[in-house]
């Protein structure tokens, strides 16, 4: 199999030839490239250049293209800061009243966005860089419905607003807004020539909300737009932080093909609720590979080499972003542990 075919046959609940590779590290990348997160963020081709660049050295399957988490939040209207060395941040407290943010919504064309248009540009040529050296791109869609709700919102008063039955109108509107954003993203991506879409919905997670305010409020539109976008040949990737042990059968009725999980689900158990309903990616801890030894990741990279090998569902990598400052030598050490084990 080739890079490309080896992550589509994951993504397909197929076996592959071996465990592909793919690791989350646009921080990383600029930070080796000798550029600033201002620089990455306004230059697609110095995106693209970065991003090959580690490819190329580390030698993954994949290149998981991504530029912040405030891609899509700041295109609908939400403050957001550009820190010159790290990337952009969301701001906590957000002005806008619901009805302003579905407002601003509907009568803003996503795709018209600059920030938007310049990430499409990168996708492209990304795809074209892509297909002319056999490596998968995964082009991240940013936020999903239940997660850019948050930020649009702000994260405590959207945690509050959660809890109010008052406002339960006022969010359902809101996340069916946001969720028409969150498939305009997708498409958008998938047409500029990404392999597959992902987007976070980070802040669901068991370690944000509860099972039951995921159940209410997130996982029917993760289901909706997991239904819609197998209806259009779209794979995607959904990422949540934290655990999600107490949501794993949720996530193996919502129809989405893999989901990124970190290290703090139980992998066993995740693989098990997998079984014949999606595929893993990750789910080594970031902070290991930035604080740990390689001896440290080759350990990691083995058990999970060892727990899924021959059996497909697992394609391997940090389960979330890496650090700017993630040792090279550790990210050597994933690549070397799983051609030889995986």
């Amino acid at each position: 199999m080739n890079k490309i075919e080896r992550i589509y046959a994951v993504l397909n609940g197929e076996v592959p030839d071996r465990i592909p590779v793919i690791i989350h590290n646009f921080l990383m990348s600029a930070r080796e490239g000798g550029i600033t997160m201002e620089e990455f963020r306004a230059s697609p081709d110095a995106i693209v250049r970065v991003m090959t660049a580690s490819c190329e050295k580390y030698d993954t399957d994949g290149i998981c293209l991504d530029v912040d988490t405030a891609l899509l939040a700041s295109s609908c209207g939400a403050d957001t800061f550009y820190p010159r060395d790290i990337a952009a941040v969301v701001a906590d407290k957000q002005p806008r009243s619901i009805p302003e943010i579905i407002e601003y919504i509907q009568t803003h064309d996503l795709e018209k966005q600059p920030r938007i248009q310049l990430y499409l540009e990168t996708i492209e040529k990304l795809a074209d860089w892509g297909k002319r050296n056999g490596v998968f791109i995964r082009g991240n869609a940013d936020q999903g419905s239940f997660s850019l709700a948050c930020l649009l919102v702000g994260m405590n008063d959207f945690l509050m607003m959660l809890l109010d039955e008052d406002e339960e109108e006022n969010l359902f509107q809101l996340l069916e807004a946001t969720y028409q954003v969150s498939l305009t993203m997708h498409r958008l991506c998938f047409r500029a020539g990404a392999h597959c879409t992902s987007y976070g919905n980070s802040s669901e997670g068991c370690s944000v909300v509860s099972p039951t305010v995921f159940r209410k409020f997130a996982k029917p539109f993760e289901t909706q737009l997991a239904s819609q976008l197998q209806s259009e040949g779209i794979p995607t990737i959904c990422h949540i932080c934290g655990t999600v042990d107490p949501i794993l059968k949720d996530l193996s009725e919502t129809g989405c093909r893999m989901y990124e999980l970190d290290y703090k689900t139980n992998i066993r158990r995740a693989k098990e609720a997998a079984k014949g309903h999606f595929s893993i990616s990750g789910n080594i801890d970031p902070a290991l590979f930035n604080s740990g030894s390689p001896d440290d990741i080759r350990r990691e990279a083995r058990t999970l080499c060892d727990l899924f090998r021959g059996e497909g569902g697992l394609m391997i990598g940090p389960g979330c972003a890496l650090g700017p400052d993630t040792p090279s030598e550790n990210i050597f050490a994933l690549v070397e542990t799983v051609k030889r084990f995986g």
